[in-house]
Formats: structure tokens, C-alpha cells, sequence
């Protein structure tokens, strides 16, 4: 018999199965499986990034400061308010490591972003999951009881939600963190698709001290690859975020990059406008169509296609056509859809075309 010669993990983390990304190259394709924004930047913008990278630059450790300054003006808060991270699920995990321990409870909307229920299991909390009904309704009262009754030490509500593209109106939310605040519980609003949906609850946090805000820099502000971040609290809430965060917050090349994006803001108001007219323009064929679609406040949108099989059938036909989507998923109420990133209007007429020759045969 041979003997197993690995290394031994800690118990908890056998349980818990991570997957690869896909191995292949994605560039190739029309990309809207990802939820990445579609709208490429001009080569001007490329070459403004250019310029500013010399020699020092890149034999130096990175300089964050100046994109702490440029972030809190974007917000609209002190630099003391923001925690910058390797991506929002970084600063995500960070809220996990600073306040979740081992048997904590933790409140999740489900389903949700993948990376709750795997920090969840990294920090050997136990999962309290409240479900989305039909068409994906969702009942404040019941998060509300849910939150009384078991007192989690962390609730995350991604706002809006992905899969389900689902808000909760800024009242409830609201209602929700002042109820939570009372009883110690730490409220994670994860506002990822911040801009396509515009409200906000980063305003709050002086006045709330158990919220926590976090944003991505790769949805409406189109830098995926960067991997870059935020989170927003009290000035308390961020200290202890920053016990935990590595030497350096980020790299280089993300603060150099996401700062002069920000000084450039009126690109990313182009991108932004340029989706939610493909998205206007998507909603009008699908409805022509006769195709159900879920009403959507983030950048994709879940087309009901009629069952499982089918949409794990039109995803492989797509990826034929050289065009990425999501289908197969196996949550209830999304069992039957195909879920598609929202790209421009020239993005949105190709899928159209073959989707219509898909659901034509």
C-alpha cells in the first residue's frame, strides 16, 4: 500500500471544495459570463496610464496614499472611513477574519456571492441561509426575525444580490442595520454593482458603527483585472480591518490605474450609460420575444428559458458562437435560466440574433 505523503490541512478545510478557474483564454469570446464590464476603455486612457510608469515605479513597493485621498473624495468621507483591498471579496474577508469566530453565526441571503459561503467555511462559522420565494421575492420581515431570533454575529447582503440581480429598498435596509446595531450584529452590505444601481448606504456608516460597506472596482468601473476594492465603516470599523490587511493593500499598477480612472470619472459615467442602454435595449427584444426576464439592478440579466436542460444547452451553443453566458444553475427559481452580463447595444444585438436562432429550433 502506498501512503498518503500530503501534507495534512486542518480539519475544517477538507470540506471545503474550491474550483479552478476555467482554463482556456477568454479573449477570443464576447465575454458576458462574468459580469464584467463590457465597454472597453479608449486607447487615450491606456496611454495617460503609460506615461506614468517608469523604472522607479515599478522597482519601488507601491504608494497607496494618494488613492486613499482620491477614494474618500468619491465617496464622500474621510480617508479614516476606507479600507483598501485585493479585490472587495479581500476586504469581504477581512470583515470575516476581524469579527467571525469559530460556531459564529452567519446570516446569508441565498443564494448569494460564492465567497460568503467560503469564507463561512474558512472561518468555521455556521451558515443561517434565508431563501429568495418565486420570482425572487424576498421578505424584510422575515430577515428581521431571522436576525432577533439567532443574533448572528455577521449578516451579508449583497445590495444588489447576485445571482438574482434583487434589491432591498434603502428604507428596509436601513431598518434592518439600526435593528442589527442594537444587538451587536455586524451588517455587510456588499455593493459590487454600485452605479448601475446608484443608491448607497456608504453615507450611514458614521451613524451606524456595526456597517460595513464594500465596493468592486471591477464591475462599473470595468478594472477586473486589477483586483482592487474597498471597504467603508466607522472610524473604528476600519482600524480593525487594518489589522488584518497584508503589507501592502494593493499593488502598483491597481493604485496607479484606479486613481486615474477616478480622475478620469467621466469614463466610467460612459460605460455606465453606455450598459444600461444595451440593458434597455435587451429588455425591449426579450419582451418582443415574448421571453420571460427577471427585472434586474446590476449589469446582467436571468432569462427564463423553460427548464435546466435547455439552458445548459443554449450556454454550450453560445460558447460554439463564440459567445460566453452563464446557464445550468441549480438554485431554485434560476434552475431554468440563462443569465447574461449586460455589454453594449452592439453586445446585445449578436447575443439577440442567436438567441433567436437557439430558441427557434
Amino acid at each position: 500500500m502506498i501512503k498518503d505523503k500530503s501534507m495534512p490541512i486542518k480539519k475544517h478545510l477538507k470540506r471545503l471544495e474550491r474550483i479552478r478557474d476555467t482554463m482556456f483564454g477568454r479573449y477570443d469570446f464576447l465575454r458576458l459570463d462574468k459580469n464584467e464590464n463590457q465597454v472597453l476603455f479608449p486607447d487615450s486612457f491606456i496611454v495617460k496610464i503609460q506615461k506614468q510608469i517608469s523604472p522607479n515605479f515599478i522597482s519601488t513597493y507601491p504608494e497607496i496614499w494618494p488613492l486613499y485621498k482620491k477614494i474618500a473624495k468619491w465617496v464622500g468621507c474621510h480617508e479614516d472611513n476606507i479600507y483598501i483591498a485585493a479585490g472587495s471579496d479581500a476586504a469581504i474577508k477581512a470583515v470575516f477574519e476581524v469579527f467571525v469566530r469559530p460556531k459564529d453565526k452567519v446570516l446569508i441571503l441565498h443564494p448569494s456571492y460564492a465567497m460568503y459561503y467560503v469564507y463561512a467555511e474558512m472561518f468555521q462559522a455556521r451558515v443561517l441561509k434565508i431563501g429568495y420565494g418565486k420570482d425572487f421575492s424576498l421578505s424584510t420581515a422575515e430577515i428581521l426575525k431571522n436576525i432577533k431570533k439567532a443574533r448572528p454575529r455577521l449578516v451579508c447582503i449583497a445590495n444588489p444580490n447576485s445571482p438574482t440581480g434583487t434589491i432591498i429598498s434603502p428604507k428596509d435596509l436601513e431598518t434592518i442595520i439600526k435593528v442589527s446595531s442594537k444587538l451587536k450584529t455586524v451588517i455587510l452590505v456588499d455593493e459590487a454593482y454600485y452605479l448601475y444601481y446608484s443608491h448607497s448606504v456608504a453615507a450611514l456608516v458614521d451613524k451606524y458603527p456595526n456597517l460595513v460597506v464594500t465596493r468592486s472596482f471591477s464591475k462599473a468601473l470595468g478594472l477586473a483585472s486589477l483586483r482592487l476594492g474597498i471597504a467603508v465603516g466607522c472610524k473604528s470599523m476600519v482600524a480593525g480591518l487594518l489589522k488584518v490587511r497584508p503589507m501592502y493593500e494593493a499593488n502598483a499598477f491597481a493604485a496607479l490605474i484606479g486613481k486615474t480612472l477616478l480622475d478620469n470619472y467621466a469614463l466610467v459615467t460612459r460605460n455606465v450609460n453606455k450598459t444600461l442602454e444595451g440593458k434597455a435595449y435587451l429588455e425591449k427584444c426579450l419582451r418582443k420575444m415574448n421571453v420571460k426576464y427577471y427585472k434586474s439592478y446590476a449589469n446582467f440579466i436571468n432569462i427564463d428559458v423553460g427548464s435546466f436542460q435547455k439552458s445548459r444547452w443554449i450556454a454550450e451553443e453560445m460558447k460554439k458562437r463564440k459567445i460566453l453566458i452563464k446557464g445550468g444553475f441549480k438554485y431554485p427559481y434560476l434552475d431554468t435560466c440563462i443569465r447574461v452580463t449586460i455589454g453594449p447595444k452592439e453586445h446585445m444585438r449578436r447575443f439577440i440574433y442567436e438567441l433567436q436562432k437557439l430558441l427557434s429550433q
